[in-house]
């Protein structure tokens, strides 16, 4: 199977499980495409590098993880935010644990591509090597963090991921189920990953 780990950190174990035995796709939503035209004004001012995929083969199945931007050794997580006098925690918190993730995720691969819908609209292939000096931000509307590798953060995603590939095959939901009671909306409070606002 592929995952995408952005969908992994969004959403519920169950969802994705559902998804999956019904052969879905999810759908960009006006909110997403406003998101990606958000992103991509930013990268072409900081005369950056857009958008680069890494894959991480387990087992039987892949994950795919997009970096949005690339300048020098910072690799970087857009996030638009609306008003940042008004947004929900939940947002921001979900915004960390997903950029923890791909900073984690980055320390498993030597380079990243552009992926294959970035050259539907006209993106040139390009590979970018994993720079090993790199440091990972989160760059949330205003804010800006400085974001960590965690472990822990990576091995309860991979476990998710598991999870839901062995219930494919049984098409079990009692133990997605049990994982989403357990973790949906706690795994911010639980890892409770670094994150540093940069001045």
């Amino acid at each position: 199977m592929n995952f995408s780990a952005a969908n992994l950190v969004k959403c519920s174990a169950s969802q994705l499980l559902y998804f999956a035995l019904k052969k879905l796709q999810f759908v960009a939503t006006p909110r997403q495409y406003a998101g990606n035209e958000y992103a991509d004004n930013i990268i072409q001012k900081e005369e950056a590098s857009a958008e680069k995929r890494g894959i991480i083969k387990l087992k039987d199945d892949l994950l795919f993880f997009c970096v949005d931007m690339i300048k020098d050794t910072r690799y970087i997580e857009i996030k638009m935010v609306d008003d940042m006098d008004d947004y929900e925690d939940w947002y921001l918190h979900s915004s960390i644990m997903q950029s923890t993730l791909y900073a984690s995720l980055l320390e498993h691969v030597t380079e990243l591509d552009t992926p294959k819908f970035r050259k539907k609209e006209g993106y040139k292939q390009e590979r970018i090597p994993v720079t090993p000096d790199r440091t990972y931000e989160l760059w949330f509307g205003t804010d800006k963090y400085e974001i960590h590798p965690n472990n822990d953060v990576k091995q309860h995603y991979l476990n998710k991921l598991e999870l839901i590939s062995k219930s494919v095959e049984t098409t079990d939901f009692s133990e997605v189920r049990a994982f989403d009671s357990q973790f949906k909306h706690q795994e911010f409070n639980i890892y409770q990953p670094y994150y540093k606002l940069i001045q």
